[in-house]
């Protein structure tokens, strides 16, 4: 994905400590060096999701259908997530769901998460959230923000200090901060503006379209360090005054197409940003509705914004290619994380986070043209190897290092003590649509 490096029907990737120090054909490693033959497998660099909401991990694909009516009990995201399940939440249940979540996107390529972590009812739930990403493995970005309702420690934003003093030593580490301002938190709110200029973080944005952008970016509010998540409902003056000032944005090509109290309700505002020009990342969100899967996210997008284009009649120029959704899914979901600089491509220097697909299973074979493979024939069974910062973190179709019986046992119970709390009326195996 580095136009600079080019592609390579075969070659070799050199990976010294955690970067990539060569790329390219017949490639020397000196003396000492390990060398694995991998000569089925399509290498990628690893995928960026800069937007999950990771503490729901233990309620993945609990919403069928999910709809915006809030009265809803079982059906509305927000009724079922925020209104009742996140109000049970302890720090133990943040820490299995934010790990599990890490670890099924580290299953699928994913290497890089901005984890938008919206339930920090004290504390110890940030600390629990905080320690889930190191543990994982994982290159991740801690967004931390304030619940959406019930009752909370109000430590937020001021305790924002400490979690950068105790857990964010360095920018150069694997996992980072940032701000994730919203509900009665805004970014001009004075203590979150007080918060992030003092600590120089990075906001994350969750439908953020009612607020007055233009006014913000004219105040020096915002200054460019913004990622946008789902990208719906703004005006082309927003979009104008985001993409002017260099700031992010990202959409969610199958949540997105579930929520209809935006403009242009159930669909993903692809073609909105790129005719504003902006190359959007592509954002998994939330758990609950699908679970985390950037190749279904791929298969989406392209789908939705060439069929959309075919649908308006918009000229051959305006319609995606698989490589733009390839772009998407690594290089500007890395940009949404400020991790650009590091990963995003497979460029010597940067950090080896590194995807391989496998393409003699039955399902990709024969090889033909290696991105559409990729974009519109694989799937997370077709992940056999994952690098983040050299370290092997997948290999040969299984995560290394992690006792996944141990981790299921801890998922269960967190799911069984949330629906025991809440009175969640459905069994555990559940056949409702």
């Amino acid at each position: 994905m580095d136009p600079a490096v080019g592609n390579f029907a075969r070659g070799d990737i050199l990976i010294e400590g955690d970067k990539i120090a060569g790329v390219g054909p017949n490639l020397s490693a000196g003396g000492g060096a390990i060398e694995v033959d991998v000569g089925d497998m399509i290498i990628i660099p690893g995928f960026c999701d800069p937007h999950i909401h990771s503490w729901m991990g233990q309620l993945a694909r609990i919403i069928p259908n999910q709809n915006d009516d809030r009265s809803d009990t079982r059906r509305s995201y927000f009724r079922v997530i925020h209104d009742t399940f996140a109000h049970a939440y302890r720090p133990e249940d943040m820490y299995i769901g934010t790990l599990i979540t890490m670890l099924a996107a580290m299953n699928g390529g994913i290497t890089t998460v901005c984890d938008n972590s919206h339930n920090s009812r004290s504390s110890a739930h940030s600390d629990a959230a905080i320690q889930a990403l190191f543990d994982s493995g994982i290159r991740g970005v801690h967004a931390s923000g304030p619940p959406s309702s019930g009752r909370w420690d109000e430590q937020w934003p001021q305790d924002v200090y400490r979690i950068k003093e105790k857990y964010f030593s360095s920018e150069d580490q694997l996992v980072t901060l940032r701000l994730l301002p919203r509900g009665s938190f805004p970014p001009d709110h004075p203590a979150v503006l007080k918060v992030r200029r003092d600590l120089d973080l990075w906001f994350s944005f969750d439908g953020a379209a009612s607020l007055p952008i233009e006014n913000l970016y004219a105040s020096g509010t915002l200054n460019g360090k913004e990622s946008f998540n789902h990208g719906r409902g703004y005006s082309k003056a927003q979009r104008q005054a985001i993409v002017e000032r260099g700031a992010k944005v990202n959409i969610c090509p199958r949540v997105d197409s579930q929520f209809y109290t935006f403009t242009k309700p159930g669909i993903p505002a692809t073609q909105e940003w790129l005719d504003s020009g902006a190359r959007p990342g592509i954002s998994g969100d939330d758990p609950a509705t699908f679970g985390i899967d950037m190749f279904a996210e791929m298969h989406v997008l392209y789908a939705f914004q060439r069929g959309m284009a075919n649908f308006n009649d918009l000229p051959l120029s305006k319609r995606i290619t698989v490589r733009d959704v390839l772009e998407f899914a690594t290089l500007r979901g890395a940009e949404c994380c400020a991790l650009d600089r590091k990963v995003g491509t497979l460029t010597p220097g940067k950090q080896a986070d590194i995807v391989m697909i496998n393409t003699n299973d039955v399902s990709l074979y024969p090889k033909q043209n290696a991105i559409l493979t990729v974009v519109g024939g694989a799937t997370i069974g077709h992940v056999d190897t994952v690098f983040i910062a050299g370290k092997l973190r997948k290999w040969r179709g299984a995560l290394k290092g992690v006792d996944l019986n141990r981790i299921r046992h801890s998922v269960e119970a967190s799911r069984d003590f949330l629906f025991a709390q809440t009175g969640w009326p459905l069994p555990t195996i559940d056949f409702t649509d």
